[in-house]
């Protein structure tokens, strides 16, 4: 299998994290995660972030710093603290490289940070905070 990097954005508003839902069910496995995916060939990770904000969340971002870098199974996994405009808000986007009917973002959500804590990415983000 190929190896690609891939990025994820935490995005903190009022001590709350930005997470967007994603169901799998042909893999029968539904989770919530920090917006993020692949970083597409001639894509530095900080374009690819503030891509996968746009698409996911519909925000429009700016990577302060990456915050951790982690293993998943592709390779690489890169986190940044991303900011945002506070007037923007944010909505549930779509993943362009699926039809609508193979959508697997299904829904987005501020949690507290201490509600997620426990969360393997979230906890990540906290220490590096």
């Amino acid at each position: 299998m190929e190896l690609r990097p891939r990025v994820c954005a935490a995005i903190i508003r009022d001590e709350k994290i930005l997470m967007v839902f994603q169901d799998h069910p042909l893999e029968n496995r539904s989770f919530w995660t920090l917006p993020g995916g692949g970083v597409e060939a001639g894509e530095t990770n900080e374009e690819a972030v503030i891509r996968e904000v746009k698409e996911e969340v519909c925000l429009n971002g700016k990577a302060e710093r990456l915050l951790f870098e982690a293993e998943y199974s592709l390779g690489p996994d890169y986190c940044y603290l991303v900011t945002v405009d506070a007037k923007e808000e944010a909505h549930l986007g779509v993943d362009p490289e699926l039809s609508a009917d193979e959508q697997v973002l299904k829904g987005i959500a501020w949690f507290t940070l201490e509600e997620k804590k426990n969360d393997l990415q979230v906890s990540r983000v906290i220490a590096c905070l």
